[in-house]
């Protein structure tokens, strides 16, 4: 097991060459989880037991829910890799599990396939854990936890199968309509599937509150908040993906670039180009070489004084494939770089030369310019 740590989540493990990160509000859930079973669900199931058995089935059976979330996960991934797709991460957080492909699949059938992986695990897992309950063998502290992990895999595949984008189901629901209507009507259909289906689990969460059910009522409403803004933000990637089809790099880079000495101090390089220009970074030299890039909040991190006595080599973000794109790349494919290394900028570099900068409001510009344009 490998142990990572970024700035909000941790990689615990790689599997199939996937890394597996841990968001730090899984341990919000995990805690709640452990909570309710340990003292509702297995007390309520099976009464007159010693309250530290109640824990230990609390912490095992929480333990193997989220491994059955990663597995729903690698399900997936296993498949997307098969259409020819990689999955760049899979992150357990609060609401579950999330796979990162690194794009859309390539048709609906492809889809389709994808999306169907999940709750075949999910389900295919249910059916596991209730045949290990039911064997004669198996003791009775066994068997409750291995009922509980068949019907929460059950609910979870399930669930996972309303027909409400960007979950499963409501993925299933765009790969079947992408080959008669195309992917962005299909998307659009699906998200909207998923912002209704998230209103409707807002509104059910008010009614429980209303009614006493404080809690279930707040989770109801936290679900749908979450699974709204994922259905707008999904369909506006889609979007994005639509409006820059054929764009690359080269058609939206900055050509002139000014960089910085790595020589320097961060104090010089604040005073003689950051606070003079504006801008969020800069490319940093040795010489005639690119060693890196310097941002904005690599400069805010150090007071007054540490800005004077570091060197821009000591506060840069070293030249790295995170923060380097090609010239001929895709520009969503770029975009989606940018984001992940979050630095809203990345060195443009061909045959080991800098040709230019590729900045979030350069894209932006460039798809107000097609739009004014009628997409031209």
């Amino acid at each position: 097991m490998s142990v990572t740590s970024r700035t909000d989540h941790i990689q615990i493990a790689r599997v199939i060459g996937i890394p597996i990160y841990l968001h730090f509000s899984w341990l919000i859930i995990f805690g709640l989880i452990v909570w309710t079973l340990s003292t509702g669900y297995f007390p309520a199931q099976y009464p007159n037991l010693p309250a530290s058995s109640y824990w230990a089935k609390g912490l095992v059976a929480s333990l193997l829910f989220f491994v059955s979330i990663l597995l729903h996960e690698v399900g997936h991934a296993a498949v997307a890799l098969r259409h020819g797709l990689r999955t760049r991460s899979i992150t357990l957080f609060i609401f579950g599990g999330v796979a990162q492909l690194e794009k859309d699949p390539k048709d609906g059938r492809a889809e389709l396939w994808i999306a169907a992986a999940g709750p075949l695990v999910s389900l295919a897992l249910a059916g596991l854990f209730y045949a290990c309950a039911t064997l004669p063998f198996v003791g009775p502290s066994t068997a409750a936890v291995a009922k509980y992990l068949a019907l929460i895999n059950l609910m979870l595949a399930l669930f996972n199968l309303v027909p409400a984008f960007p979950m499963d189901g409501g993925r299933l629901l765009r790969g079947a309509l992408w080959g008669p209507m195309g992917k962005a009507r299909a998307t659009r259909i699906a998200s909207g599937a998923g912002t209704f289906f998230a209103f409707f689990l807002i509104f059910a969460g008010v009614f429980s509150l209303l009614r006493g059910d404080s809690l279930g009522g707040l989770w109801y409403i936290l679900i749908g908040w979450f699974i709204k803004d994922a259905s707008v933000s999904s369909y506006q990637q889609v979007r994005l993906d639509e409006a820059l089809r054929g764009v690359t790099v080269r058609d939206a880079m900055v050509e002139a670039v000014a960089t910085v000495s790595s020589t320097g101090s961060v104090a010089e390089a604040a005073r003689e180009q950051f606070m003079r220009t504006g801008y969020g970074s800069y490319p940093v030299t040795r010489g005639e070489a690119v060693v890196g890039l310097l941002c904005l909040k690599d400069v805010l991190r150090l007071s007054a004084e540490e800005r004077e006595a570091t060197s821009v080599q000591g506060a840069m973000r070293p030249l790295t494939e995170a923060i380097v794109t090609d010239l001929d790349a895709p520009l969503p494919v770029a975009i989606a770089r940018m984001a992940q290394a979050g630095t809203a900028r990345l060195l443009v570099m061909h045959q080991d030369r800098l040709v230019g900068l590729l900045t979030m409001n350069g894209v932006i510009r460039r798809l107000k310019v097609r739009e004014e344009l009628g997409g031209l």
